[in-house]
Parts: structure tokens; sequence; C-alpha cells
């Protein structure tokens, strides 16, 4: 199983309006900045909170990584970001990788 890694995740404003997720797990689509998110298959990206999101506020902390083994785990590393995928509105988030 790769190693999740530390990741900041900037909610849009409209996520933020709806509230944010009250969970501490999320098995999302996310894609990374070199392809048009939505038009094309994403990668199923694990994000776990320490704290829910509606506690820690915008922006929240998380530990991910990618849920299946094909995925292209040597491009999460530090200053890479991805767009996730919001369930409540279908927006997209920014996760930045921290480490």
């Amino acid at each position: 199983m790769p190693t999740p890694h530390r990741a900041r995740i900037t909610w849009s404003a409209e996520q933020v309006r709806q509230c944010l997720p009250a969970i501490r797990e999320t098995i999302d689509p996310a894609w990374f900045d070199d392809v048009t998110a939505k038009k094309t298959d994403g990668w199923s990206l694990i994000c776990r909170f320490e704290s829910p999101p509606n506690e820690q506020g915008n922006p929240s902390t998380a530990r991910v990584r990618f849920m299946v083994a094909e995925a292209p785990h040597e491009r999460l590393k530090r200053g890479v970001s991805l767009r996730l995928f919001e369930r409540s509105g279908g927006g997209l988030a920014l996760v930045e990788i921290l480490e």
C-alpha cells in the first residue's frame, strides 16, 4: 500500500457556501492539473482527515493517496496540485501535496 501524503485542500466557494464535509474519509475522483478535469478519467483519491473539514475550515488538511495500484503514485510529491471532485454541487477543490 502506498504511503499517504500530507495535503492541503482548498474547497470551492460553492462548497463553503453549502457547508464543508462533516466526514473523516472520502474517496472521490481527482485530476492532475495537466489534464481537463471531468473531461478525462480521474484517479480515485482517498482523503483521510484528522478532523472533519467542517471543523477545520477552509483550507483543510488531510493525508491522501490513490486507491488503486495502477495509479501514478510517483506523481504525488511535494508541490504537485490536483483537482478533487466535490460531491456537493459538483465543483472542484484544489489539492496541494505538501510532503
